[in-house]
């Protein structure tokens, strides 16, 4: 079954063009509908259902109309993964992406080919960013202001010791330097790994970094002392 595509472009023209682009790739793709403004955009994400949504960040005639847009989606809990296209690769906006509620960041300087490729590993529920990106994503969690990770009624998702793995992860350091400096063995890492990504709902490290930025949530600022819970 083909992947319902819904594109959100800076002009009309640029609906089109993208729209026809992906024609030739029909078998995998079909363009349920484009949009340039918000007005025209909505109905059509209402009506048609789409799984991924292709976003430029410049949208409804604003510079960054797609980050109000990517969080409005958000807000409305509609099961769309969204795609931002940026001008070009600026760390800001990659970061601000993801925060915004972005699975994926493409510049209109990539091929189309690489664009094709963030629509299947996006709908796949994957994540699309390159090593560079990551690292800024990375960078970026690294100096927000500690917060922690809860649910609706605002009690704590992971528990102290979790907090201080992921924080752990977000700075790179492998299972082996974990269960070190933790004083834990691999396995109980591991283990401590497998309930994060279950309560998250994540499914590798990469991924785990990335909620933790588009959440807003940074652990970064946890007391690598505090007791276990």
């Amino acid at each position: 079954m083909s992947i319902k595509v819904i594109i959100a472009g800076e002009t009309l023209l640029d609906c089109q063009l993208l729209s026809r682009a992906l024609k030739p790739y029909s078998r995998h793709f079909a363009v349920v509908g484009c949009g340039h403004t918000s007005s025209l955009f909505t109905p059509l994400a209402s009506g048609h259902q789409p799984d991924v949504a292709v976003i430029s960040a410049a949208f409804d005639g604003s510079s960054m109309g797609g980050f109000d847009l990517l969080r409005t989606l958000r807000a409305s809990g509609a099961p769309i993964r969204s795609i931002l296209l940026l001008a070009d690769h600026d760390a800001q906006q990659v970061v601000e992406a993801f925060s915004a509620g972005a699975k994926g960041v493409v510049t209109k300087t990539d091929p189309l080919e690489v664009l094709c490729k963030c629509i299947q590993c996006v709908h796949a529920g994957q994540l699309w960013a390159s090593s560079q990106e990551l690292e800024w994503v990375m960078q970026a969690l690294a100096e927000r202001e500690p917060t922690r990770v809860v649910n609706a009624i605002g009690m704590p998702l992971l528990t102290a010791r979790q907090e201080q793995i992921v924080r752990m992860v977000a700075e790179g350091m492998p299972n082996t330097e974990i269960s070190t400096k933790l004083h834990l063995s691999e396995h109980t890492v591991k283990n401590h790994l497998f309930r994060i990504y279950e309560k998250l709902g994540v499914s590798n490290r990469v991924e785990l970094v990335l909620y933790a930025t588009s959440s807003r949530a940074n652990l970064l600022g946890s007391d690598l002392n505090a007791p276990a819970a």
